[in-house]
């Protein structure tokens, strides 16, 4: 059991630094400096960052990407309760130290948000260990991230270094808005025009493409889905629809003087929610009706 503890914990300090690790390289490439690396690992555990200084504001985004890498970190070592013990512990006393790093240009608030993603990580690593299917379909998506991060350092090495940054540290935010808009979820870029700085995406941000690319795209993953989690595809759909909405998004609100000015990516929950409950069902009988299909011709 101590064994076990010290395990756990040094999961949690690996999956903390990996996540840092990979915050340092996504906003060094982006140009953002080192010390933005503490807000980038707040915001992917659902921290709050507060603009201070000349502008007064709040930033809400996942860079999925740091999530990632952390969720994957964590749940490869935690195989029994005592790792999740230790690794959460480690992990948490991390991320209170976050407030109290430079952080360039950004305040890092309290780590409270980090409570609801450490919970879903290991909720669904829990759910791993018990339900097989749970497993796969899980791999599928972090597979389909993966390949999301590939393509778009691959791509990067025409578009520059910070796109490569954007792709680390977003790649999975623009497949989730690729996935939920391929199958007519919409979303809204919303704010004044102002002279922002642009995300170099290098012509892959899905807001930019045509819908039939992102349609067959999306098929793909709920097909595999529906392989995987069978009758449980539906739910599965609609759930993984509607996070992919809600955590793919972002928000920015300012406030210069009296002017409150608020930016953002939505999309509508509800309906990423019916449009995949839809996608998993048509997907679970095709499935089914191919195996069906493939018994009687054996």
């Amino acid at each position: 059991m101590k064994r076990d503890v010290l395990v756990g914990g040094a999961a949690g300090l690996t999956a903390l630094g990996g996540m840092a690790g990979w915050a340092l390289l996504g906003v060094g490439l982006l140009s953002l400096g080192g010390t933005a690396a503490p807000a980038a690992v707040a915001l992917a555990v659902g921290g709050s960052v507060e603009l201070g200084e000349r502008v007064t504001g709040s930033i809400s985004l996942l860079p999925l990407g740091v999530s990632l890498v952390g969720a994957v970190l964590l749940t490869i070592v935690l195989t029994n309760w005592q790792r999740v013990a230790g690794a959460v512990a480690v992990f948490a006393a991390g991320l209170v130290v976050l407030p109290f790093l430079p952080a360039g240009q950004f305040d890092v608030g309290p780590p409270v948000g980090a409570i609801p993603w450490l919970v879903a990580v290991v909720g669904a690593r829990v759910a791993m260990w018990r339900l097989p299917w749970v497993r796969r379909v899980a791999l599928v998506l972090v597979g389909a991230a993966g390949a999301a991060m590939a393509t778009g350092v691959v791509v990067s090495f025409t578009g520059g270094a910070k796109m490569l940054g954007t792709m680390l540290l977003a790649a999975p935010n623009l497949l989730a808005v690729a996935l939920t808009r391929g199958f007519g979820v919409p979303w809204e870029l919303a704010g004044p025009n102002l002279p922002l700085p642009t995300i170099e995406t290098g012509g892959l941000g899905p807001l930019e493409q045509p819908l039939w690319p992102l349609a067959v795209l999306a098929t793909a993953v709920v097909v595999l889905i529906a392989v995987f989690a069978r009758w449980h595809a539906p739910w599965v759909t609609a759930l993984c629809w509607a996070a992919m909405t809600w955590l793919g998004g972002a928000q920015l609100s300012l406030r210069a003087g009296p002017f409150p000015i608020s930016l953002g990516l939505t999309g509508d929950v509800f309906i990423a929610a019916g449009v995949g409950l839809a996608a998993g069902s048509v997907a679970c009988l095709l499935v089914a009706g191919a195996r069906q299909w493939q018994i009687q011709r054996a």
